[in-house]
């Protein structure tokens, strides 16, 4: 005895009138060609203004930009309190800036806060906006310099660019780009952020990490206070 054949699952039963689907993968494949055209034409043309400059978030200077490191290097920081680095010169560090330009951070750019910050760190997210608002309510003293340098670019992490996350929090103060920490292992970074004060004559007046309250950093600043000329 024969077996009944039964309809497979999914496909009308036999006898059934069936639609047209062409209409349907027309209209489909008219959709997909528009949207195709609307992504080239944004990859092309839609940068606006933006794209005739260096200063585009998320640009290749400001996410793969990398440092050469001169001078002695800062020993890693164990203990804030015992610090050895203490009164050695700070090392030079040269680079571009997040719109490419040239950018160095040196023993001569002193008195001056350096802060190393990471775009994934939670910390620095954290300590970022901290800063900033510090600095716009007058915290940072005239004479003394605010620096930063933007470290551990990684595009498989949160937050990235790094440009695109500074420019949320308005920030202001020049960025070096040290995508492969170079300038991190330099400074002697131990983690994230990282503050370190250097005074007019370059010296290291004091390194610190983890975040920092308003009172901490009047702290940092009000040790460089005073020192041009020293």
């Amino acid at each position: 005895m024969t077996p009944t054949s039964r309809p497979s699952r999914g496909s009308p039963p036999r006898g059934t009138p069936t639609r047209s689907r062409t209409p349907w993968l027309v209209a489909g494949g008219l959709a997909v060609v528009v949207l195709v055209a609307l992504a080239v034409a944004l990859a092309v043309g839609g940068g606006g203004d933006d794209d005739d400059n260096n200063t585009s978030i998320g640009n290749d200077h400001a996410t793969t930009g990398t440092v050469v490191a001169s001078g002695t290097p800062l020993p890693l920081l164990t203990d804030a309190a015992d610090d050895p680095a203490v009164g050695m010169t700070f090392p030079t560090l040269t680079g571009v800036d997040q719109s490419g330009e040239p950018m160095t951070i040196s023993a001569d750019d002193g008195p001056a806060m350096i802060l190393f910050a990471a775009h994934w760190c939670p910390h620095c997210q954290r300590e970022v906006p901290v800063v900033q608002q510090w600095v716009d309510d007058g915290g940072l003293p005239s004479g003394v310099k605010l620096l930063t340098v933007s470290t551990a670019i990684d595009p498989q992490r949160p937050n990235y660019p790094p440009d695109a996350w500074l420019a949320r929090e308005g920030w202001t103060s020049p960025v070096l780009v040290d995508a492969d920490g170079t300038a991190a292992t330099a400074a002697g970074l131990p983690a994230y952020p990282y503050f370190v004060a250097v005074d007019a004559d370059g010296k290291v007046v004091q390194r610190t990490s983890g975040e920092q309250s308003t009172d901490q950093l009047d702290a940092i600043a009000g040790e460089l206070v005073g020192t041009a000329g020293s």
